[in-house]
């Protein structure tokens, strides 16, 4: 489990400043699509419309443009249309080239359409005009986890972390990324320290636990108890403290996280079998 950046694409529109143009029919007009585009409780689907109207219109200068058409292409993203979110920031990039969000945001639109290098320039892109942005590379880092690449990842969290302390997402995915590499101590710490910044992340003692069970066998199956007790419906937790509690020998305790796991829809092959077996199939 990895946490996304929380970069300009989260869901959450930028506010775009209101330039009066036209009429006053025609600048009310604007005035409430760049209300309803810019609203963050607008539903994706209303934003999307809004926003592309008001761009289409010409009616803005440049800089304001930008910003309408990275909404649009923030809604679509929400919306799952990868491929309008990437004409839309396309759209942005092309009225305002140094804007470096929209960047970051047509970069992970190509990584869910599996367009890897080109989230990759797109990364790229926006480090070098924001280079004291964090977001930027916790996106690349996180890529580059998504693909396997923990080795590759770590500057980036690294990095990521030098310019901002204090995020609980690059702090989370460091961990997982020195998990995956088998540097157990040292993602421990890091997710000792998400945990000490959120006492009720589920995520952060799971991982935590897992990274100690090389090492410290009784706080590993705390950390796995929290994990469960903290988010009783997520199937992944009972799983993995069922595999942990068999290596210890618990068979039947570790039988019956396995169960749990499976009714709550936790999809592995591996337990799938396990279940047919328990089950006499």
């Amino acid at each position: 489990m990895y946490r996304l950046p929380l970069a300009a694409l989260a869901n959450v529109l930028v506010a775009v400043p209101l330039l009066l143009i036209g009429g006053p029919a025609k600048a009310n007009e604007i005035a409430n699509l760049l209300a309803v585009c810019s609203n963050p409780a607008t539903p994706p689907h209303d934003a999307l419309m809004a926003c592309r109207h008001v761009a289409e219109q010409g009616e803005l200068d440049r800089k304001r443009e930008a910003l309408v058409w990275m909404n649009a292409g923030i809604a679509a993203f929400a919306l799952g249309l990868y491929g309008d979110a990437v004409h839309a920031h396309t759209a942005a990039i092309k009225a305002d080239p140094r804007l470096s969000a929209a960047f970051e945001n047509r970069a992970r639109a190509y990584e869910r359409q599996s367009r890897i290098d080109e989230a990759l320039a797109d990364y790229a892109s926006a480090i070098s005009i924001r280079p004291q942005q964090p977001a930027a590379y916790l996106g690349r880092g996180t890529l580059m986890l998504n693909r396997g690449a923990p080795e590759r990842a770590l500057p980036d969290f690294g990095r990521a972390l030098e310019l901002d302390p204090n995020s609980i997402p690059a702090r989370f995915n460091r961990g997982i990324a020195f998990l995956q590499l088998g540097q157990n101590r040292l993602a421990e710490i890091d997710f000792s320290d998400v945990i000490g910044r959120n006492p009720r992340d589920a995520g952060a003692y799971l991982n935590r636990g897992r990274a100690r069970a090389a090492m410290d066998k009784p706080k590993a199956f705390n950390d796995l108890d929290r994990a469960v007790a903290l988010q009783p419906e997520w199937g992944q937790a009972w799983f993995i403290r069922g595999r942990y509690r068999e290596e210890q020998g618990d068979v039947e305790a570790a039988n019956a996280d396995y169960l749990r796991a499976y009714q709550l829809g936790h999809s592995d092959p591996w337990l799938i079998q396990r279940v047919r077996e328990l089950s006499g199939q």
